[in-house]
């Protein structure tokens, strides 16, 4: 694929595709039985925080080149009107289900809402899975993102326009920073095969900004030449079956090794390899780029965040799948599946067209005309974890 190829993309299918496959191993992870765990689906977070990264670096990168400039104002607006309105709508009705049940104050809402309305999610106590189990502390991951989206925009305006190496310079100083702090917010580089224990950790920041970094690379056309051969067809298959031989064995190496900063700086890597091969042609895009594919990555925000509370519930109507683990997953799955499209057409959908129209009101009120966006903007918020 060459660099104007690449420019020339309008969306990324492929990359529906990884978050379809990310959403769906976490809920089987987390409810199929330990016969599951070679998912390793605790680490499809860190696929996310890429995907995050990469997205969000790349149309602030594609603004700039179109219009001379990265509008702040209008992208806080994109990122209200896509986060905001699903993350409510859920938590809203958990709240509601719980006050139903009268179980508010065990749940510990009157505490947690503190942390989720403020997106410090993570802080939460409850979220390093000891406290009350009140449908969702998976959310942590939403703290994260959005305190770096209110950051990282704001740098890239100041290292200028044009400005190819100091937004080289500028992310790579900020990932070696990061990592540096790792043993400060992290307690130590051995989290003694804790995965909540890095809840709080730099070490998530240094993820997403290495998909940041992967959006800069590929921007700029010396740079892109770097990622080039990784575009080729052939290249598919060492990084595919890379990637997958390390995610399956990932639980397995953490628990062993107990080198877990160093198995999540190599995920990482392995997961920025993985992109660059999802954007190039091939069947690995084509795959990830089918409807059902599609249909399920475009509606993984709510399927991540209303895993639990769907859980819950599935195993209250029919008690009997508390044994069945797998044929429990599955019904989660299909159930979780079927809400998240009702807030994906009648909640996400909406309220995102409702944010373009008043970007396109202010572009009518100062003369500006609204661009058409190079690229599809991530309708993805959360991470899966």
């Amino acid at each position: 694929m060459s660099h104007d190829e690449y420019l020339g993309m309008r969306r990324f299918p492929g990359l529906d595709g990884l978050r379809a496959i990310a959403a769906t191993i976490v809920i089987f992870f987390h409810f199929a039985g330990p016969k599951f765990t070679w998912l390793s689906g605790w680490v499809g977070v860190y696929v996310f925080f890429v995907l995050s990264g990469f997205l969000i670096t790349t149309l602030l990168l594609r603004e700039q080149d179109r219009t001379g400039r990265i509008s702040l104002g209008e992208f806080y607006l994109r990122r209200v009107f896509r986060i905001l309105p699903p993350y409510l709508v859920i938590l809203g009705g958990i709240i509601a289900f719980v006050l139903l049940r009268g179980e508010f104050l065990a749940r510990d809402f009157p505490h947690a809402l503190k942390y989720y309305l403020s997106f410090l999610n993570e802080f939460f106590p409850g979220s390093d899975g000891n406290g009350s189990d009140n449908f969702f502390s998976g959310s942590w991951t939403l703290g994260i993102e959005e305190k770096f989206y209110l950051f990282w925009p704001f740098l890239l305006v100041a290292v200028g326009i044009g400005a190819a190496r100091r937004k080289f310079g500028l992310a790579i100083a900020a990932m070696a920073v990061l990592l540096v702090l790792v043993p400060v917010t992290t307690g130590g580089w051995v989290l003694d095969d804790s995965k909540t224990a890095i809840y709080r950790s730099s070490l998530h920041y240094f993820i997403l900004l290495s998909g940041c970094l992967l959006a800069i690379v590929a921007h700029y056309r010396r740079s892109f030449a770097v990622l080039r051969p990784l575009t080729h067809p052939l290249a598919a298959v060492p990084i595919v079956a890379g990637f997958l031989l390390l995610h399956t064995n990932l639980d397995t190496l953490w628990n062993d090794t107990r080198q877990n900063v160093l198995l999540l700086v190599g995920y990482t890597g392995a997961t920025m390899a993985l992109l660059v091969v999802l954007l190039s042609p091939g069947p690995a895009r084509w795959l990830l780029s089918t409807a059902p594919m599609r249909f399920v990555g475009e509606r993984s925000y709510s399927l991540y965040l209303l895993q639990g509370p769907v859980h819950f519930a599935v195993i209250q109507a029919v008690p009997q799948l508390a044994e069945q683990r797998f044929l429990s997953a599955l019904t989660v799955f299909v159930v979780d599946l079927a809400i998240s499209d009702l807030i994906h057409r009648w909640v996400e959908q909406p309220m995102i067209r409702t944010g373009k129209r008043l970007i396109a009101r202010r572009h009518a009120r100062t003369g500006r005309k609204t661009a058409q966006p190079a690229a599809e903007e991530p309708r993805v918020e959360a991470a899966v974890g």
